[in-house]
């Protein structure tokens, strides 16, 4: 028993270790981002950034997509939520398709739309880690790269 305890802290200290390294990354990559905009207004005073080009402010508390879609999921199983909605559904769908009807379902209303690009890619992993059990399989695509889903039969 001490030894699976062991184990865990370890892998704990291995978890919040990689989770500093990123944060220092994403503080690098904003530091650059900021760079290259203060270089681009010099040329183009009118330059307005967009998209993934907005800074976010370090001493802002704003709730990120990813940490709502953590709360909104939190106590749910994803497997049974994905498998759910392809047994409801009549065809292939693809993960945003499954975000928009786990949108629907739990009534997220305006904040939907928000949500739906963290959404889709926590369902896009989760339709991964059920195709690798057999569970469910590719049928097709969707503009050439997104993937349709449907439950292996």
């Amino acid at each position: 028993m001490v030894e699976i305890v062991d184990g865990l802290k370890a892998k704990l200290v291995e978890i919040d270790t990689q989770i500093e390294l990123l944060r220092r990354q994403i503080g690098n990559l904003e530091d650059q981002s900021a760079a290259f905009v203060k270089v681009i207004r010099a040329y183009d005073p009118d330059f307005m950034t967009t998209g993934a080009a907005l800074k976010r402010s370090r001493s802002t508390p704003r709730e990120t997509a990813s940490s709502r879609v953590t709360g909104l999921l939190k106590g749910k199983n994803n497997r049974h939520v994905v498998l759910d909605i392809l047994r409801r559904s009549d065809r292939p769908t693809s993960s945003s398709e499954i975000a928009r009807q786990f949108s629907t379902d739990v009534d997220l209303g305006e904040e939907a739309e928000r949500l739906e690009t963290a959404l889709a890619s926590r369902f896009s992993a989760t339709l991964h880690g059920l195709q690798k059990q057999g569970l469910v399989r590719h049928a097709g695509t969707v503009d050439g790269r997104r993937h349709l889903w449907e439950i292996s039969r």
